[in-house]
């Protein structure tokens, strides 16, 4: 496949970065290999891998001499593909889920992330347009000077999730890196990209550490699971931290 030439991702810092992160022998723990990602300004995205450098030890020239970009057909569906055409199945994820996220506004919850459609660039649907929040659940005993309350917020957890199971959709991907919080402390739930109605096949599903087995279908246990494990997490960094 053709790509655009171009001087490379000439990125300036790790923070640039959309992902970093390796992989390892699920059964022995070893380090396999550092991946990350990078979307560039328009909507460029560039793609790395190495089997020599831990993440840690990765530095901005590394990056760069690594990052190799990835074409527009690879990952981005063209404009002209309706929300429940039929696309290639990377470009097919950014579909479903922008179909997903769709749905939701039109039956919203205040704890859920609201869409607001998808950018174009290039003559392809290039991304999905949602509000923004600062504060990842992951990170927030780290961003947030006071401790938070963990009743209020798994309750709000699991109103927002039963609104998702009240329509048959399973978000199928619940853990702490795909919760926002607001300036209030109210947890808003991300990334539904795994969201499917039960039963429904899925594509990808779970996130390494966060799940007990691989997914394959859609279904409201694997919601219910998540939030014991994100509770238990929530208590153990509480402990934690004093």
């Amino acid at each position: 496949m053709r790509v655009d030439p171009c001087i490379g991702a000439n990125i300036r810092s790790k923070k640039d970065l959309t992902s970093l992160c390796e992989v390892e022998n699920i059964e022995t723990g070893a380090f396999i290999r550092s991946t990350f990602t990078y979307i560039d300004d328009h909507d460029k995205a560039w793609f790395g891998q190495t089997k020599d450098i831990r993440k840690y030890d990765l530095t901005v020239q590394d990056l760069n001499r690594l990052l190799q970009r990835v074409p527009d057909e690879r990952i981005y569906p063209l404009k002209t593909t309706t929300l429940s055409g039929e696309a290639k199945l990377l470009p097919q994820l950014l579909l479903q889920e922008a179909e997903v996220l769709q749905f939701l506004e039109q039956n919203p919850h205040p704890n859920i992330i609201r869409f607001h459609g998808c950018t174009v660039n290039r003559g392809r649907f290039t991304g999905i347009a949602l509000d923004k929040h600062s504060v990842i659940l992951q990170y927030r005993h780290e961003d947030v000077p006071h401790p938070l309350n963990i009743d209020a917020c798994m309750r709000v957890i699991r109103a927002a999730v039963k609104h998702l199971h009240s329509f048959r959709l399973a978000h199928n991907d619940l853990n702490p890196t795909n919760i926002a919080i607001d300036g209030d402390d109210n947890p808003i739930l991300l990334d539904f990209g795994s969201c499917r109605r039960f039963g429904e096949r899925l594509l990808s599903g779970g996130t390494f550490s966060w799940i007990d087995e691989d997914y394959s279908t859609s279904a409201q246990c694997h919601d219910e699971l998540a939030m014991v494990k994100i509770e238990a997490w929530l208590l153990s960094e509480a402990q934690e931290k004093h």
